[in-house]
Formats: C-alpha cells, sequence, structure tokens
C-alpha cells in the first residue's frame, strides 16, 4: 500500500486542506470515485471497486495512503500514484 507525504513549510492545515479538497474533488470527479471528506477533521477518502486513498492533513503536511486491490495492474497503480504526487508538488505553485 503506497503511501505518500508532501510537507509544506509555513503551510498551516486550513490551507493545505483547502487545497487538497480541491484536488481530490477533481480526481474523484474525472474517475468517478466516491468522495467522502470531514473537513472539521481535515480528512478524506475517494473509493470505488476496492481502490481507496484516504488523506490526512496537519500543519504543514498532508499524507495520504493508497490501497489497490490485486487485480489492478502495476503500472496503473504507478501511473495514479504518479498523478497524485506531480498535483502535490504543485500544491502552492
Amino acid at each position: 500500500m503506497p503511501q505518500i507525504t508532501r510537507k509544506y513549510p509555513g503551510k498551516n492545515a486550513a490551507e493545505i486542506y483547502e487545497k487538497v479538497d480541491q484536488v481530490m474533488e477533481r480526481i474523484a470527479q474525472k474517475m468517478s470515485l466516491d468522495y467522502h471528506k470531514d473537513g472539521p477533521a481535515k480528512t478524506g477518502q475517494v473509493s470505488k471497486m476496492g481502490v481507496s486513498g484516504a488523506y490526512a492533513v496537519k500543519d504543514e503536511e498532508v499524507t495520504i495512503e493508497l490501497k489497490f486491490p490485486m487485480l489492478v495492474p502495476g503500472a496503473m497503480r504507478q501511473k495514479v500514484q504518479e498523478d497524485i504526487e506531480r498535483k502535490l508538488d504543485g500544491l502552492f505553485g
């Protein structure tokens, strides 16, 4: 289960959560995923047919955990992970 962590020095949890929420909302719409978020806890989750991703935001950091069923090819897993990493790297760019 891949885990992605990105640090954003000087950014508080609310700032990071707002941006991550926007990114996850777009990913969920694009890939027809169910998206559930908890604003007060600054967490969220996307899922569909065994594929899921959960994120948690705290001051200066976001962590995302991805879960894929064994039937999902490695190349597809890698593409999803790289796409998310690219979006996180450009979050405040």
